[in-house]
């Protein structure tokens, strides 16, 4: 499906904005129109729960009236964007895509979305997820699937399946998701834009529903590289150092381990050579073969981190998982159940041994002879699964995303192949960067998708 507008890049946009070439209501009216061909009961996709255009045109309206007057806004004024339905937007409800279980009128605005207003940005609705987080599919039972854009019959990803296809169908040119083990990352991919998940603590997550106080992190969806980096700006990351690290001059090094091959599916593994060939043979970038502690017992050890937390949260907010029975699907459902049983020192244990495998990588950047400007792997072991396949095609899905997200580095899930809409491309690629280095990393993939 082709989407319904290609918007300029953000920097422009904001720009068309303050110079009066066009106004902030002008874009948010745009925004809002297409977005309703996609809210809950389209026949196309749920891809928003709610819209609000009393609020939107409120904020657009300020906007357009302080420019009018010679005063200065922010860097994103005007910008219409999507946020998750996990993230609060005060006076309005937040579902954690869970409406028959949480359903609250959010008090205060969540600071991380509030900083952006201040910017200028202007949300316009609340976007589908997979309930409470739940998943990297793009399924909900309640509000419906969200579907792949691009390959009939898929899915979106998730969780933040809404946030995602609404950038990817140009409805709005940025959105907010959230990221535990992927629900950034893979949706970009899936959805053939750009997904970043921040480092974690890089803000506090006041006023965001928590799937794993250790793990979540919010961050956005763009359509491209630039955009990312255009979103983020000086002040998105209060943690953020802006300053790059020296890097060479001349090749790009690339961390990697081969044993993780074995992880994709056939097809997407050739892609994923493929991608290492070509680089390769720009002799501009160097692959550095490492041998990186065990995925599967970080994937281990980060479930019982992200289930023990979500339970004693669920519990704290909601009550008993058993009361709840007949009002959650049931991936939220079961994945409650199975935590039940874990205890605090099941948790200290798990997140002890997170923070021995989040140091290597840490470490593993200045390795002596093996230093590098980035780590690379594939994101999922497949490309969008098909909705007929659910619940078993979920199953494998986080293998690669989940232990990577639990370094807490900053990571940018992208299109294994840029600009090909197929099962293999869209499967994925993650690329890490240090600690708080966020635009950092940006600035290396930048180089690297100049030379392929």
């Amino acid at each position: 499906m082709n989407p319904y507008f290609h918007w300029p890049p953000l920097r422009e946009i904001a720009n068309q904005v303050k110079s009066r070439s066009t106004t902030a209501q002008t874009l948010v009216m745009k925004s809002l129109d297409l977005a309703k061909n996609e809210l809950l009961g389209s026949s196309i996709s749920p891809t928003f729960i709610s819209l609000h255009s009393d609020e939107a045109l409120q904020l657009a309206n300020r906007i357009d009236s302080r420019i009018a007057r010679g005063e200065e806004v922010g860097d994103l004024a005007g910008i219409p964007i999507a946020v998750k339905d996990n993230i609060d937007w005060a006076g309005l409800i937040t579902s954690a895509g869970s409406p028959k279980a949480y359903s609250k009128k959010a008090t205060h605005t969540a600071p991380v979305l509030q900083q952006l207003i201040d910017r200028g940005a202007i949300p316009i609705g609340k976007t589908n997820l997979n309930e409470w987080a739940v998943g990297l599919t793009g399924e909900n039972i309640h509000y419906g699937d969200v579907i792949n854009p691009f390959i009939d019959g898929c899915l979106s990803g998730g969780s933040s399946s809404g946030s995602a296809r609404a950038v990817a169908m140009g409805i709005v040119p940025a959105a907010l998701g959230s990221d535990t083990g992927g629900s950034i990352r893979m949706p970009a991919a899936w959805c053939g834009i750009v997904g970043l998940r921040p480092s974690s603590n890089a803000f506090p997550l006041d006023g965001v529903v928590p799937r794993s106080r250790t793990l979540d992190v919010v961050g956005p969806l763009t359509k491209t590289i630039d955009d990312c980096a255009y979103f983020l700006g000086d002040l998105f990351l209060s943690n953020a150092k802006i300053g790059s690290q020296p890097q060479s001059k001349n090749l790009i090094r690339i961390g990697w381990d081969p044993k993780l091959l074995s992880k994709l599916s056939t097809n997407v593994r050739s892609a994923f050579l493929e991608w290492m060939d070509l680089l390769q043979n720009t002799q501009r970038a160097s692959f550095v073969e490492q041998q990186w502690p065990s995925l599967d017992l970080a994937t281990q050890n980060a479930l019982i981190v992200l289930q023990k937390e979500f339970y004693d949260d669920f519990l704290q907010m909601c009550g008993d998982v058993e009361n709840f029975s007949s009002s959650l699907g049931n991936p939220a459902l079961n994945e409650l159940r199975n935590s039940k049983n874990l205890t605090s020192t099941d948790l200290e244990q798990a997140l002890l041994s997170l923070r021995h495998f989040a140091m290597y990588f840490e470490q593993a950047f200045d390795a002596p002879n093996q230093e590098v400007d980035v780590f690379a792997l594939g994101l999922s072991p497949c490309g969008p699964v098909l909705q007929k396949n659910l619940p078993d095609a979920a199953k494998p899905l986080r293998e690669l995303s989940l232990a990577i997200g639990a370094t807490g580095l900053p990571i940018l899930g992208i299109p294994l192949i840029q600009g090909v809409y197929s099962v293999e491309s869209l499967a994925g690629l993650q690329l890490i960067g240090r600690k708080h280095q966020e635009h950092q990393l940006i600035s290396v993939v930048k180089r690297l998708n100049a030379l392929s």
